[in-house]
C-alpha cells in the first residue's frame, strides 16, 4: 500500500559478488601451512592422487622429478609416505622434503604491461601462467584482483577471459555501464579476436572454417569435446602462417567464445597445440627432438625450448564505449615463443631472415590491409545463423 512504512534497505558492505565468491573459494582451497614446502589439501584438490596433486601444485617442476619425489618417499601425507593410488582427503597435510621450484608470480599491476586505458576500459598484456580471474585451486594472484587492487575507484569488471597458460591481450571494463556495452559487443560477435598458436603437423594452406559443436567432458580435468549433432555451436577460422619440420604456426580466429575452443578445434583437425597435454599435445618442446644428434652436457638435464601452452592472444579489435572509436589492440609475441619459432626455422634448414620478424610483427587483420579471413567470414556467420542455432551469447573464455 502507498502509505505503508517500509524498513530501509540494509547497507551494502562495499564488496561485490566477485570479492565474496573469491573469499569463499579461498576458504576451501589448498593453502600453504606456514612452513616451507607444506600444503594443506582443500576441497579443490581432494580425491586427487599424490602425483596429480604435485603436478597441479608445482607446474614448473619436471614430471620426472615429481615421480622421483614419490619413489624416494620425499613426500609425506600426515607424516607418513603414501601409495600414489590413495586419493588425498580434505585437510591432509602434504610435506615435500625437496627443493621446490616456485614460479614467480606478478604481485602488482606494475609487473603486467598496460596496452591501453581510457574512461571505459583497460587492456593489459597477460603473461602465461597468470589466471585472468580467481580460481578455486590456490591462493595465487590473478589479473582481475591485481587490477582491482591497483584501481580501487574504477570498479574493474571482467568481460572475457583467456586460458591461464595462454598469453596476450585481455580487456576489462571500468564500471557497470562499460561492462554492459562491452558484453553486448562480445555477444553480438562484433569483437574480432586473433590468436597465434604453434601446433604439431602441417596445417593446410587454405583457410579452414571449423564448424564443430563443443560440450564439456566429464572428468577431473576440464576438457571440451566435439559433439556433432548437439552441444553449443562453435566456429573457428584457421590458416597456416608458417610451416616447419613437423610443426605449423597458425592464425586462429574464434567467432564464438567457448571454453578451450581453439585448443579443442585444432585437436579436432589433428593438430594439437605444443604444451597442451589436455588435448593430446606434447608437454614440452626439446631441442633434441629438432636437432639430430644433440645431447646435453654430461651431468646436465636438457632444458626445454618451450614448456608452456603455445597459444597467444595476439590482437583484439572492437569499439570503445568511451567515445565510439574503433580500437585494435595488439600484444607482441612473447620472447619464448618468438625464440622457439626461430629455432624451428633453423632446424628446418632455413636461415632466420628479416621476413620472419616482419611476419610476427604484422597485424593479423585489417588495419590498412585486407582481412585474410574476409572470404570465409560470410560462410562462417551463415553457419551461426542457421535455424535452431542459439542466440548470440558466449562464455567469457575463448581459447
Amino acid at each position: 500500500m502507498a502509505g505503508r512504512n517500509r524498513s530501509p534497505p540494509p547497507e551494502r558492505s562495499g564488496r561485490d559478488d566477485d570479492d565474496i565468491g573469491q573469499s569463499k573459494r579461498e576458504a576451501l582451497s589448498t593453502s600453504e601451512a606456514g612452513a616451507a614446502n607444506t600444503l594443506v589439501v582443500g576441497l579443490d584438490c581432494r580425491s586427487m592422487n599424490l602425483y596429480r596433486f604435485l603436478r597441479v601444485r608445482f607446474p614448473d617442476q619436471s614430471h620426472g622429478e615429481l615421480r622421483r619425489w614419490i619413489a624416494e618417499q620425499l613426500v609425506t601425507v600426515n607424516g607418513e609416505p603414501i601409495d600414489d593410488s590413495r586419493p588425498l582427503r580434505f585437510g591432509d597435510v602434504v610435506v615435500i622434503d625437496a627443493d621446490v621450484k616456485k614460479r614467480k608470480k606478478p604481485k602488482a599491476l606494475a609487473d603486467v604491461p598496460v596496452l591501453h586505458a581510457d574512461a571505459a576500459l583497460i587492456a593489459v598484456d597477460k603473461p602465461s601462467g597468470l589466471a585472468t580471474a580467481a580460481e578455486r585451486s590456490v591462493r595465487q594472484p590473478d589479473l582481475l584482483t591485481l587490477l582491482k587492487r591497483s584501481r580501487p575507484d574504477d570498479h574493474v569488471k571482467l568481460v572475457h577471459r583467456i586460458d591461464k597458460h595462454a598469453s596476450g591481450v585481455v580487456v576489462f571494463a571500468l564500471g557497470k555501464e562499460a561492462k554492459t556495452a562491452l558484453t553486448a559487443e562480445f555477444a553480438a560477435r562484433r569483437v574480432r579476436k586473433d590468436y597465434l598458436a604453434l601446433v604439431s603437423g602441417h596445417v593446410d594452406d587454405a583457410v579452414q572454417v571449423i564448424d564443430a559443436p563443443l560440450t564439456p567432458r566429464l572428468g577431473r580435468v576440464q576438457r571440451m569435446a566435439v559433439t556433432p549433432g548437439h552441444g553449443k555451436p562453435s566456429v573457428t577460422l584457421v590458416r597456416a602462417l608458417l610451416r616447419f619440420r613437423g610443426y605449423s604456426l597458425v592464425h586462429a580466429r574464434p567467432l564464438t567464445g567457448r571454453t578451450h575452443q581453439i585448443r579443442a578445434h585444432l585437436r579436432h583437425l589433428g593438430h594439437s597445440l605444443v604444451g597442451d597435454t589436455v588435448y593430446g599435445g606434447e608437454e614440452q618442446l626439446l631441442l633434441s627432438k629438432l636437432k639430430h644428434g644433440y645431447r646435453p652436457a654430461r651431468g646436465e638435464s636438457e632444458r626445454p625450448l618451450l614448456a608452456r601452452l603455445a597459444l597467444h592472444a595476439h590482437q583484439i579489435a572492437f569499439t570503445s564505449p568511451a567515445d565510439g572509436r574503433a580500437l585494435t589492440l595488439r600484444s607482441p609475441l612473447p620472447k619464448e615463443l618468438r625464440s622457439v619459432i626461430k629455432q624451428l626455422q633453423k632446424s628446418a634448414g632455413v636461415r632466420t631472415v628479416a621476413s620472419l620478424e616482419a611476419l610476427l610483427d604484422a597485424p593479423l587483420g585489417p588495419l590498412d590491409g585486407e582481412d585474410p579471413f574476409a572470404g570465409a567470414m560470410a560462410e562462417a556467420l551463415a553457419l551461426l545463423a542457421r535455424p535452431g542455432q542459439e542466440a548470440p551469447g558466449d562464455e567469457p573464455a575463448p581459447g
